[in-house]
């Protein structure tokens, strides 16, 4: 694995910072919010996603994780692959699966307003893409690596007599604490379907890195809410 130098870990950082403040920015502006609303928004999440992406890595790479397949694979093509076996793939059928579970409730009291009114394909992408870039940056970059180097470092004592048990409890640990942090930002209603694709998305974190769970979690909302709201719309 290609460890990434300070430039790389801090310029992939901004790369996906930038990309997370221009998708909330567009996101608001479809929303027709005020000029101010959106710097704010901008700005905030900007130094949000620079603060919990940069940590995030180094404890990735602390972690012996790839973090990044952008920044840590020998060749583009690899890590285009990667993206797509790891991320879009998995996403999909992640979006099939919450389409034939809860479709019947798109439209209670306890969905979010913004995702009900949903009206066409460029609501649903930027929603879609909004969501994957800031909760997956902090659930599976940030939380979920943060926990893996301290479970790693609080089990390294025994690793020489069990390396097994301190390869696979740290993992185990990190990803069931991860995603029921996720499930818990998410409302009660939705708590089981939240942890288990936190479930799903950090597995798919640790496979094929940020890029490929931000990936997962775009495809699978992306279908699911085009499937929702924006087809029959249109169909209807």
């Amino acid at each position: 694995m290609v460890a990434m130098s300070p430039k790389t870990l801090f310029g992939f950082s901004a790369v996906l910072a930038i990309s997370a403040a221009g998708t909330a920015a567009l996101s608001e502006l479809n929303q027709a919010s005020g000029s101010t609303s959106v710097i704010w928004i901008m700005i905030s999440r900007f130094v949000v996603v620079m603060a919990f992406g940069t940590f995030g890595l180094y404890a990735a790479q602390g972690s012996n994780l790839q973090g990044s397949v952008a920044a840590t694979a020998e060749d583009a093509q690899s890590a285009f692959q990667s993206v797509i076996n790891w991320g879009i793939l998995p996403g999909l059928v992640l979006g099939v699966l919450n389409y034939l579970f809860f479709f019947r409730y798109r439209y209670s009291p306890f969905v979010a307003p913004r995702i009900r009114d949903m009206e066409n394909v460029y609501d649903a992408f930027l929603l879609s893409l909004d969501s994957g870039l800031i909760e997956e940056t902090f659930f599976r970059l940030f939380v979920l690596s943060s926990m893996l180097f301290m479970f790693q470092h609080l089990y390294q004592k025994i690793k020489a007599i069990r390396p097994t048990l301190v390869f696979v409890l740290p993992r185990a640990m990190a990803l069931v604490l991860s995603s029921l942090l996720f499930a818990l930002a998410h409302n009660i209603y939705g708590f089981t379907a939240a942890f288990c694709g936190g479930l799903i998305l950090g597995f798919i974190y640790l496979g094929g890195g940020i890029e490929s769970s931000i990936a997962a979690h775009f495809a699978a909302n992306f279908l699911f809410y085009t499937m929702s709201y924006v087809l029959p719309e249109i169909l209807g």
